[in-house]
């Protein structure tokens, strides 16, 4: 367990920086640089996936993949909804769709040696999405709401993300069985 703590402690890090450069650069909200940034925050979740199964470089291709398919899909979903700004319910599914891939992909694919059944995946996956998805909106104000801290209070910034991550990580991580003697 203290791995995948030191894990989200990583993701969230990760996204504490991501946020700086966002907001120190002056990026706008567009495909391209959403794209990177999504590359960026889900690399770190992947590496992390990875590590804690024994496939680095599997989990970060992994995580990049999803990261720059789950920005693709907020910008299309918002373009859909809307067509401009920013769009909480695309960038809550695209977030949702994310961890079902996130955790497909952690059972099936980096734990290859011995893989999750397909309905064990999905579940994962789902309970990751309405877990992290609930965290993420409580969580969301603080990064991009009315307590939102641009550049000023990082360990504020870091402890919102450390847990909009943590139920998701914990989701597709956690084993649930009897340990065995």
């Amino acid at each position: 367990m203290s791995r995948v703590i030191l894990g989200i402690v990583f993701i969230a890090a990760v996204a504490t920086f991501g946020d700086h450069l966002w907001f120190a650069i002056g990026l706008r909200n567009e495909a391209t640089a959403g794209s990177a940034h999504g590359a960026l925050l889900l690399g770190s979740v992947g590496l992390v996936l990875g590590w804690l199964s024994g496939r680095v470089l599997a989990g970060l291709i992994t995580g990049v993949l999803a990261g720059i398919g789950g920005a693709l899909a907020y910008y299309a979903l918002a373009a859909a909804m809307s067509g401009r700004g920013m769009n909480v319910t695309a960038m809550v599914a695209a977030w949702c769709a994310v961890w079902v891939v996130l955790a497909i992909c952690d059972a099936r694919l980096l734990r290859r040696a011995s893989p999750r059944s397909w309905g064990e995946a999905l579940a994962r996956g789902i309970a990751a999405a309405i877990l992290g998805g609930v965290a993420f909106y409580f969580m969301f104000e603080y990064f991009w709401g009315e307590r939102a801290v641009s550049l000023g209070d990082y360990l504020a910034h870091f402890a919102a993300w450390f847990v909009a991550w943590a139920p998701g990580i914990l989701c597709i991580t956690t084993s649930f069985g009897a340990r065995r003697a």
